[in-house]
């Protein structure tokens, strides 16, 4: 098991934290995508299990969190 994590600012409301699970959370491999401390997601995933090489599987969750709006602060 893999964890990768990402700063977003701040994470307020529940549609939020269900937008930034919906796609990623669906895809193989991926076992949980959690919002810390209002700032921050924390996806935990299965490197040998992704339809993808792990490279290619960072850079989509880290774009499809940067097309819901939010800002990246460190990768």
């Amino acid at each position: 098991m893999a964890t990768l994590s990402f700063r977003v600012g701040h994470v307020y409301c529940y549609g939020c934290v269900e937008g930034v699970g919906k796609f990623v959370g669906k895809m193989k491999g991926v076992h949980s995508v959690t919002v810390k401390n209002n700032d921050s997601v924390v996806i935990e995933y299965d490197p040998d299990n992704l339809e993808m090489d792990d490279v290619q599987f960072k850079q989509i969750v880290r774009e499809n969190i940067e097309r819901l709006g939010f800002r990246i602060k460190n990768y």
